[in-house]
């Protein structure tokens, strides 16, 4: 029995749908973990996607999915940049936001009715920014100080990348930020804060306690699921075939995906 399924024995006896990490889960480098495609089909449906991707919109990585063989239908896929946009936009209709996001959250935050500008701004929201500079560094921070508040879409320094290299995230931004305004206070979306994990909930129409978190990561996915009161099963070495033969015996979606 391997550390996957011995996990899998302090489980629910039946549960009614999965909340499914990407990165490391579904998707390593630019290809599919052993066993994704498996995964998905055993939940019959009642899954959503959950991620601290804070680049991509839902549609464009559904897409990407699509392209790799996986049909996610973007509904079901729950992102950290994107949640962020949607939050701040149903919270503070038409807010003044300095965004520090890639090209794709630009337009999903214009698109929801924010107000997108460099000047005197009412937020900073931060996500992962191939184009950060040292500009755009002094820009946020003196907004900052200026009396902005700060949002990010995640903590993450760093995802895997291609053939063993590193991807800097959000947090690696976001500490750029820290260091020059140390006491500032930061609102934060993603994993391990519940508010990915509750949408997905209000997706599924389930209840935490009969909806089981996948992931790679503990202190992701491990500790969001615990915060959320869902439960957890851990994923190793990029493999979740066993993952998915267990969910496909325990899975009693029926009502509960919409």
């Amino acid at each position: 029995m391997n550390e996957c399924m011995q996990a899998a024995a302090d489980l629910p006896a039946s549960i009614e749908a999965c909340v499914i990490d990407l990165d490391g889960t579904l998707t390593v480098g630019e290809g599919l973990t052993r066993g994704a495609a498996e995964l998905l089909a055993a939940t019959r449906g009642a899954f959503v996607v959950l991620s601290n991707n804070s680049s991509h919109s839902p549609a464009g990585l559904a897409d990407e999915l699509a392209r790799l063989g996986l049909r996610v239908a973007a509904e079901r896929i729950v992102l950290a940049g994107a949640e962020t946009v949607r939050l701040l936009a149903a919270e503070q209709p038409g807010a003044r936001v300095m965004l520090i996001a890639s090209p794709v959250l630009e337009r999903l935050a214009t698109h929801a009715g924010l107000v997108s500008i460099d000047e005197q701004p009412d937020f900073v929201v931060l996500a992962r920014d191939e184009r950060f500079s040292y500009e755009r560094l002094a820009r946020a921070a003196n907004a900052l100080r200026r009396g902005a508040q700060l949002i990010a879409a995640n903590a993450d320094l760093t995802h895997p990348g291609p053939d063993g290299t590193i991807v800097p995230e959000t947090g690696a931004l976001f500490a750029a930020l820290r260091a020059c305004c140390p006491d500032i206070a930061c609102r934060v979306i993603g994993k391990p804060e519940p508010c990915l994990f509750m949408q997905a909930l209000r997706i599924l129409g389930t209840r935490p306690e009969r909806t089981l978190v996948i992931g790679d990561n503990p202190a992701t996915d491990g500790l969001g699921a615990k915060r959320s009161g869902m439960p957890f099963l851990r994923v190793r070495d990029c493999d979740v075939t066993d993952t998915a033969a267990w969910v496909r015996a325990h899975i009693h979606p029926a009502g509960a995906a919409r």
